[in-house]
């Protein structure tokens, strides 16, 4: 007999069975216990999570003769025989009545109307006919249209159960006629136990940090937890460590992510540096590591706003110990400084030839992200330290002299704070001034809520208020809000410069010299690079 992989032998098989989803499964058991099933229902969630098991299973359980309900202790379960033909018929995937069809081969309209001339026909056995159409969202157009119709009006022994990746990709038409289920995310402990569970069924000895690296490394997805733990197997054999879990699955070990952000966080950049090498040296993806450096640092953050026990749920405790170590070498706005510099950085990490030249550079930025953070307190540490130092720090800007009168813009206030808090500053302008100089009305859009959240956080108030007095000479009121018609600076200055890079393109296209090039070798104008002439050098 060939060999069944995991995800696959331990799919689940009844309501019972389905990990991490218990009031959708609930809603779904005590609606075909009432008999109020719905014509269609829609699952969404991401990959590995149980969409297409939970419609298997409702279409055993619509389906079976003979189903039961179980009472337990947490109220009972909703079980199909598996033992009718109609179970089995499902189970196998051969069922003439409840039709499996992969939208993304099979999304055309052709596709769609034989759908609905065959929907018209009844079940040869049993009172309902079911559709499972799996990533819906690939559907044409076209295809949508013609079954919205069936949708609208459907025979009364047909079900549909659609299931997606991307909601957002179906039409609103086709929404309103659906039950709407959004599948959560399987935890990290929820992965662990049904590893456990699935271990210790096949015989097999692991070490209990194996299990939970298994868990983590599937980032929610039970079927990715299951695959991984076929690959850790055929490794490792009978008898699975945290060392082979590691080498096969190709992570890195916590002991050097440690290392890279302590060296970081303690400005020692040749540490972090050396250790960025000893990882490339040993084959390491550097776009794993960089994604792994940024979950310890999302850990770091929750450990230092108090959230200790989401912090380090998954760490042993010898590594909490670490952590909890390595958070006080800095404090919060330089770790979220830290944060964002590899946030961003991740992308070009994962688009450079050079992915190692790249990572060096961000790791030696944020070793010296406190220059970043304040620069008015480091230049009056340096005056204090050197008294008699005439010129304490001669590359940095002093902070402007607040303005008194017609002066005191938005943009004039912006500029004072980045002097004294630069990721202050960075979430202001994602934000415009609605009211000035009497108050200041600070005006987040609809897509901004992330930084809206940030300001209205309390650290970020008593700076905010400290330095508008500073700004405006006085202390004035502020208020923070959403508004649905604001325009950022940061969304200014980007609309501005597609404008000018439109133009740049448009103009550069009609150039005599381009035309030519273009007429005798073919191909298209490339990407423009705008150069402000007052940044360049003279003679260059």
């Amino acid at each position: 007999m060939s060999y069944v992989v995991l995800a696959r032998k331990w799919r689940p098989a009844q309501f019972a069975d389905i990990v991490g989803q218990g009031p959708i499964v609930r809603t779904l058991m005590n609606a075909i216990r009432s008999k109020r099933i719905h014509q269609a229902y829609l699952l969404t969630g991401s990959r590995g999570i149980g969409k297409t098991s939970i419609a298997r299973i409702l279409a055993k359980a619509v389906r079976c003769d003979s189903v039961n309900w179980i009472e337990n202790n947490t109220g009972g379960w909703l079980n199909s025989c598996d033992q009718c033909s109609s179970c089995k018929e499902i189970t196998t995937g051969n069922s003439v009545d409840v039709i499996e069809i992969d939208g993304a081969s099979n999304n055309g309209v052709d596709a769609v109307r034989e759908i609905r001339e065959n929907a018209k026909f009844l079940p040869s056995a049993g009172s309902r006919k079911i559709y499972i159409i799996d990533e819906v969202h690939m559907l044409t157009t076209a295809a949508f249209n013609a079954l919205l119709k069936t949708l609208e009006e459907p025979p009364a022994h047909v079900i549909f159960i659609f299931a997606t990746t991307e909601p957002h990709k179906i039409p609103a038409t086709i929404l309103s006629r659906c039950q709407r289920f959004d599948l959560r995310r399987v935890t990290v402990s929820q992965i662990q136990t049904r590893v456990a569970e699935v271990i210790k069924a096949e015989g097999i000895e692991a070490e209990p940090g194996a299990i939970s690296l298994i868990a983590s490394a599937a980032e929610g997805s039970m079927r990715d937890a299951l695959s991984l733990l076929d690959q850790v197997m055929a490794f490792a054999g009978n008898n699975i460590t945290v060392r082979a879990v590691r080498d096969s699955v190709g992570l890195i070990e916590n002991e050097v992510l440690f290392g890279i952000l302590r060296s970081v966080f303690a400005k020692k950049p040749i540490d972090a540096v050396r250790l960025v090498d000893q990882a490339y040296q040993q084959g390491h993806d550097l776009r794993v590591l960089t994604r792994s450096l940024l979950e310890i640092l999302h850990s770091l953050v929750l450990l230092k706003i108090g959230a200790t026990a989401e912090a380090l749920v998954n760490f042993p405790e010898e590594e909490r110990k670490e952590l909890s170590s390595i958070v006080e070498l800095r404090c919060l706005e330089e770790i979220e400084l830290i944060f964002q510099v590899l946030h961003y950085g991740l992308d070009w990490v994962a688009r450079s030839p050079r992915p190692r030249t790249v990572l060096d550079v961000l790791l030696v930025k944020c070793a010296a992200a406190e220059t970043l953070v304040s620069i008015g307190e480091t230049r009056a540490e340096n005056q204090t330290s050197r008294p008699t130092d005439p010129k304490p720090v001669e590359s940095r800007q002093a902070a402007p002299k607040p303005a008194t009168n017609a002066n005191q813009t938005w943009e004039g206030f912006i500029s004072h704070v980045r002097q004294k808090r630069q990721l202050l500053a960075t979430l202001l302008e994602h934000a415009n001034c609605e009211s000035l100089p009497s108050s200041l009305t600070i005006a987040y859009g609809p897509k901004e809520n992330y930084y809206k959240d940030q300001v209205q956080s309390r650290n970020y108030t008593d700076q905010l208020s400290a330095l508008a007095k500073e700004y405006f000479c006085r202390a004035i009121p502020i208020k923070i809000e959403a508004s649905q018609s604001v325009e950022s600076i940061a969304t200014k200055r980007d609309r501005e410069r597609r404008e000018k890079e439109t133009a740049a393109k448009q103009a550069a296209e009609k150039h005599p010299i381009i035309s030519e090039a273009k007429s005798l070798f073919g191909g298209e104008l490339g990407p423009i690079e705008l150069v402000d002439p007052s940044s360049e050098r003279s003679g260059e």
